[in-house]
């Protein structure tokens, strides 16, 4: 699909939700902090523990099909990226990080939308979700035409996320909280978790951990692994922050999201 096609979807978006605000009568609300917290919140990518090395050592953060084309690896035929026709993105949240069963993680400024405008996309919502979790209003849409018709322009997304703030969430830092909007809009997702609001960011064939990197999230545990320590160093040299945090297996990710919006509350954004 093109830049343009995600331009019209986007104005189409946004007459849907105006519709949805008018034939409920929401209240707009929050409008400064909606608009503060839309243009300025992170990009997150999380990972499972024995991932992260091989990420830090690489350099790089890459697509399915980037992987699968290292030496030793393959793809997954029936893997859900190849289902929905992403397997050539990386994938971030906007906001803090919301994929399960991963216990480490990057988080990057919002410059990095802007660099890769012409060629990344956003859904307002995680697309796996589409296929594993999410109930949709009209079941019988195939999930990839369901994907297309959302797919937004980055960085314009963030104007559809302002107003997401402005009527549909009690107050826009919820989204942060993991707080489930007070409305639930005009898309026509139920089920699932906060994924089914969150907004997907999506990067074509991979991202560098030294472009736009804005902190690193990893347990006290594993600081000493060597590729590891060496991009800490790196960090440590270009201001970008590392958030250590104690975890055990049991409990990784919740701690990994703790930690994640404890610093977004700190930064003030």
């Amino acid at each position: 699909m093109s830049r343009s096609h995600w331009e019209q979807n986007l104005l189409r978006m946004q007459t849907d939700l105006a519709d949805y605000v008018h034939a409920n009568n929401v209240p707009r609300k929050n409008v400064q902090r909606a608009a503060d917290l839309s243009q300025k919140i992170f990009l997150a990518h999380s990972t499972a523990d024995e991932s992260f090395s091989d990420i830090c050592r690489s350099g790089y953060l890459l697509s399915p099909n980037a992987l699968a084309s290292l030496p030793g690896r393959s793809a997954k035929p029936d893997s859900v990226e190849r289902q929905l026709g992403t397997a050539d993105y990386v994938f971030c949240y906007a906001g803090p990080f919301a994929y399960p069963d991963t216990g480490c993680g990057f988080l990057f400024n919002v410059a990095l939308e802007t660099e890769y405008r012409d060629h990344s996309n956003v859904a307002p919502f995680d697309s796996g979700g589409l296929i594993r979790h999410f109930v949709r209003a009209i079941p019988g849409e195939p999930a990839v035409d369901f994907l297309r018709r959302h797919e937004m322009p980055a960085p314009e997304h963030r104007e559809y996320l302002r107003e997401s703030f402005e009527y549909l969430f009690a107050a826009p830092d919820d989204y942060v909280r993991s707080i489930n909007p007070a409305w639930p809009g005009p898309i026509g997702l139920s089920g699932g978790d906060r994924r089914r609001w969150t907004h997907e960011v999506r990067f074509p064939n991979r991202i560098s951990l030294r472009n736009h990197l804005r902190a690193v999230f990893l347990p006290i545990s594993r600081i000493a692994d060597e590729p590891i320590a060496e991009l800490l160093t790196w960090c440590e040299a270009t201001d970008v922050d590392y958030i250590p945090f104690n975890a055990c297996r049991d409990d990784d990710f919740e701690k990994l999201l703790g930690a994640c919006v404890d610093y977004i509350e700190r930064a003030s954004i």
